[in-house]
């Protein structure tokens, strides 16, 4: 057993939720411990056995937490000092500058039709780099004529009394025990691993905030633990994972210069209240339950039959920022072959399922395969945060970002934590362990079942039952056992689901061959979990089911 205890010798942590800068983040998230660690460990030079040991332990998997209840406070708004504005006005005036030019260079580069802007952009971009540079210049010269009364009049604005304040908040709270645990309970330490990493704990002197002043030791009294990992559980938690040291380190040299809109590197595992006993974990399909959602903040109101055309756009938005866009995004080989490994689906989210629900797409999903290498979460997230940065405006914590749909328009769309979304946004949602799952959009057939519709009631039950086995055999194909029965439909088995009849052509493309579209339920020999995605056009919207409750089902 290892067991890292934390102690907030203040009695309070403050510590800003990673996605809300309003919300303090309780109890404090592993990864956000290891990044500390990883931070007393750089400070000097690097002892190459602190190293090996971090390495160790970001391997040994999400740990169990120990920690009290932390009673919710509301924010204080505080207005803090800004700094000299003498000095930084016309400074801030070329940094904006040189953002937008930036900015504008970054699209035109992904732009195939940008021509002799482009040229244009790059000049751009140097001369408000220059001009920066000669402003901080002058700043930091010696003034070399007597001041006027103007710049006397500016200079006493930096009098405490005078100076201006902008509003700021430091979400804080304050356990009922100051004292937090991390356990794993199956790690094996050796005496040299345990000696070295108590060194670079007791090293650590805050976590979050500088005001989070903690004692940090090892400890061979563990608590019963409060929160275990539990992949049907409500909370989600960043969590280091194998490759977390080196992936900061990359993170840390991409970030030193003047790039914007970082996401640093985590796993994302699901948390609950400790179980007496593990439950056996029910079948999965090769797909995970790490999401990336982007929920809808302005554009069109789309229904439910748009879900291709949103996830192709979606598709299409991340490749033309992509840096060598590799076989995770593109589904393709470098060939140009269909890939055989699994890749990233990408989902248009309905609102379906419910007693009023309208179909409408809340929002959209970036699935990643299960046990998807590091380098290549690593591609996907560091892609969005080229999408991100081009897209972001001043001060904007959280970019909004654009799917354009030709004569649909365009639709805005915001990235969002999983665990702080409309229950259509949910990764929980669609990945709950059933036995029973239903098709939110249909599934297009890998193979042309016959006729469904033939006058002849037994041609259309021939039909019926190929395209039932062709449905059972597509859930093999992801990794999930033979489903006991199937129930072809054309009709929407969800409230808020589309008649097959409304849905467009699929593939669009004429010139490929046009997939049968079916709605299906599917019954398992027990539960299983999603997401649970089929068809032809599982990487493309289509084939989405959601696991049945009573209420969402039609008659």
């Amino acid at each position: 057993m290892l067991c890292l205890e934390i102690e907030y010798l203040t009695g309070r942590c403050v510590a800003t939720a990673y996605n809300d800068r309003s919300r303090p983040e309780w109890p404090p998230q592993p990864a956000r411990v290891f990044s500390a660690l990883v931070a007393s460990v750089m400070e000097d030079e690097a002892d190459p056995a602190e190293l090996e040991v971090l390495t160790w332990l970001e391997g040994l998997g999400p740990p169990s937490i120990a920690a009290t209840q932390a009673p919710p406070r509301s924010p204080v708004t505080v207005f803090v000092p800004v700094n000299d504005l003498t000095t930084l006005r016309t400074l801030n005036t070329h940094e904006q500058r040189l953002g937008e030019a930036e900015r504008a260079l970054e699209r035109l580069r992904h732009d195939p039709g940008a021509g002799k802007a482009l040229p244009r952009a790059v000049r751009a971009v140097e001369s408000a780099r220059g001009k920066l540079e000669a402003a901080g210049r002058r700043a930091a010269a010696v003034p070399d004529k007597v001041p006027t009364p103007n710049i006397a009049q500016d200079a006493t604005r930096l009098l405490p009394e005078r100076r201006l304040r902008h509003p700021r908040t430091f979400p804080s709270v304050t356990p009922t025990d100051p004292v937090v645990q991390l356990i794993w309970p199956d790690a094996e330490p050796s005496g040299i691993q345990r000696d070295v990493l108590q060194r670079v704990v007791q090293r650590v002197v805050r976590i979050g905030h500088s005001a989070s002043l903690v004692r940090c030791a090892l400890t061979d009294e563990a608590r019963p633990p409060t929160h275990a990992p539990d992949p049907d559980g409500s909370d989600v938690f960043r969590v280091p994972g194998p490759g977390q040291l080196q992936a900061l380190d990359e993170a840390y040299a991409y970030h030193r210069g003047s790039v914007s809109g970082r996401i640093l590197p985590a796993r994302f595992v699901r948390y609950g209240p400790p179980r007496s006993e593990p439950m056996p974990r029910p079948p999965a399909p090769v797909f995970s339950d790490e999401w990336i959602v982007f929920r809808r903040v302005g554009g069109p109101r789309l229904p439910i039959t748009r879900a291709p055309d949103v996830a192709r756009a979606l598709r299409g938005a991340l490749l033309s920022y992509a840096d060598h866009p590799r076989q995770v995004l593109t589904g393709h080989q470098p060939d140009g072959a269909p890939a055989r490994e699994p890749h990233a689906a990408y989902l248009a989210l309905p609102f379906v399922g419910r007693q009023h629900a309208t179909g409408h797409l809340m929002g959209v999903a970036i699935v990643l395969p299960r046990g998807l290498a590091r380098d290549d979460r690593m591609h996907v997230l560091q892609t969005i945060g080229r999408w991100e940065a081009a897209c972001r405006q001043e001060n904007e914590p959280v970019p909004t970002v654009s799917l354009r749909l030709g004569r649909a328009g365009v639709l805005d769309v915001e990235r969002h934590d999983l665990g702080d979304l409309l229950a259509s946004l949910r990764a929980g949602t669609w990945c709950r362990a059933s036995a029973r799952w239903a098709t939110a959009t249909p599934i297009a057939l890998d193979r042309n079942p016959g006729d469904l519709r033939h006058r002849d009631p037994r041609q259309a039950a021939g039909a019926r039952d190929e395209a039932a086995a062709t449905v059972a055999l597509a859930a093999v194909r992801i990794g999930l056992p033979a489903p006991t029965s199937v129930e072809i439909d054309l009709r929407p088995p969800l409230m808020g689901g589309q008649h097959i009849r409304h849905h467009p052509p699929f593939p669009r493309d004429r010139s490929r061959t046009r997939r049968v579209q079916v709605h299906a339920r599917l019954t398992f020999p027990g539960p299983v979990v999603g997401p649970v995605l089929l068809g032809a056009g599982r990487y493309q919207g289509l084939g989405l089911l959601r696991p049945l409750s009573d209420g969402g089902e039609r008659a």
